[in-house]
């Protein structure tokens, strides 16, 4: 089955998960986006994704590999859930420009 249904959450302490959300769809793609202000949230937005059928959900670089794993415990590994990752290089550049 191709990928048609696409979920991104993203991550900042001042997003609220029922105010800040988003689609974006075209003939063939459905993306789905949720902003949360942590993990738990983010369990919840998956939660409700997957009622609408999202296929596979990825997570900003603001979540850790361990709150992927939360998120895939929270809705019983039933779609794949990736995180966004920085080479080390590119971690140390965002350190120094976003310091």
């Amino acid at each position: 089955m191709a990928l048609a249904r696409y979920g991104f959450i993203v991550k900042s302490a001042d997003l609220e998960m029922f105010k800040h959300h988003a689609r974006l769809q075209s003939e063939n793609f459905d993306m789905s986006v949720a902003g949360v202000s942590d993990v738990s949230q983010a369990q919840l937005v998956a939660q409700e994704m997957i009622t609408k059928g999202v296929q596979l959900i990825e997570m900003c670089g603001g979540f850790t590999p361990e709150d992927a794993q939360s998120v895939r415990d929270a809705i019983n590994d039933h779609i794949p859930v990736g995180v966004v990752q920085y080479t080390p290089e590119e971690r140390e550049r965002l350190q120094r420009e976003l310091s």
